[in-house]
């Protein structure tokens, strides 16, 4: 039901899947401390949660995707220039969310602040 197909792929990874994932690979990234590892996951989890629920806007699986990428980048300790250039994605797809996905929003601010505490 959440899976799409892309363009002659077959079906694509649900996006909450995809998030779900990231949040248990968190604990590898031994970059970051272990209570901003657990906020991470704990937020990632709530914003998979969020997915979950039936009638979930495009835009809501857009900023989560964004998100996802984020994280990913800063888990995977990427160059700065790419964990800005991520940065910049999410706050474009923020804008495009809020109104039609207040909670993945909210969500998401939550993480961008996580992140903000430790200079992303």
């Amino acid at each position: 039901m959440n899976e799409r197909p892309s363009k002659g792929e077959g079906p694509v990874r649900p996006v909450a899947v995809d998030i779900e994932d990231l949040a248990r690979r968190l604990h590898e990234a031994d970059h970051l401390g272990p209570e901003t590892r657990a906020e991470l996951a704990a937020l990632l989890r709530s914003l998979a949660e969020t997915l979950d629920r039936p009638g979930v806007p495009v835009q809501a699986e857009q900023l989560a995707q964004s998100t996802a990428e984020l994280v990913r980048a800063v888990k995977d300790r990427h160059e700065s220039g790419l964990i800005e250039a991520a940065r910049d994605r999410v706050e474009g797809a923020i804008a495009r969310a809020e109104a039609k996905a207040p909670v993945a929003t909210e969500v998401v601010l939550q993480l961008i602040d996580v992140l903000a505490g430790i200079g992303i």
